[in-house]
Order: structure tokens, then sequence, then C-alpha cells
């Protein structure tokens, strides 16, 4: 079972996410800010990171700078309203999902990094 790590600071789309995902056999555990994001993620060191990226106190960005300065190599999933082409270079994701997003894209994207590491 691929473990993922959820980092939304907004209560209804974290409850959504994470429900469609545990439905789809999914282990999700969830932080509601960068900083526990951070923190879980070092911890335990989920297969897959789907991080929100305007949060408090710590954006979803610092967030995954400080995984990859910290070794963290394994696939981010970054969400945001934000149009990509805004976002900083070498952000440090591999995969962009534009808010709101459908569950459908959600469990698309996470499958395609599950079948990417064989599980």
């Amino acid at each position: 079972m691929l473990r993922v790590l959820l980092v939304e600071d907004e209560p209804d789309v974290s409850l959504v996410a994470a429900t469609v995902l545990e439905e789809a056999g999914y282990h999700v555990t969830v932080a509601s800010d960068g900083y526990e994001g951070l923190e879980i993620a070092l911890q335990e060191m989920p297969e897959l990171i789907v991080t929100d990226f305007m949060m408090p106190c710590l954006s979803g960005l610092e967030m995954i700078e400080r995984l990859r300065l910290a070794d963290y190599d394994r696939p981010i999933i970054l969400t945001t309203a934000i149009p990509e082409d805004h976002l900083p270079r070498q952000p440090g994701y591999d995969a962009y999902l534009a808010k709101p997003y459908g569950t459908r894209a959600l469990l698309a994207l996470v499958e395609a990094f599950r079948m990417q590491q064989g599980r």
C-alpha cells in the first residue's frame, strides 16, 4: 500500500482528497501546514507527497525545498490555483495539479506515480 502524505490547509479540500485516496486503497497521512508536513515527511518518509502551495507559516514550495535539501527524493505533487508558469523555476516538485482539481485527476496522477514506483 502506497503511503501518501497530504499537506493541505483547507479542511474541506483535505477531507475530500484524503477520503478519495483512502477509498482507492492508499494509506494517507494528513498535515495541515508546511511545518507539520516537513516533520511528518522526514519521520515517516512517505512514498509520495501531495502538497498545497499556499499555506500559512511555511509554503508548499518552501517545504519542498527543505525536503530536497534533506535528500528526500520521492515524488511530490504540488497543487495550487496559481498557473504553473507563474511559479518559481526549479521548484523541486515532480508534478503540478491545478486547483480546483477533480478527484479523478488527483487519483490518475497518484496512480501514475504508484505505477512508476512498481507498486
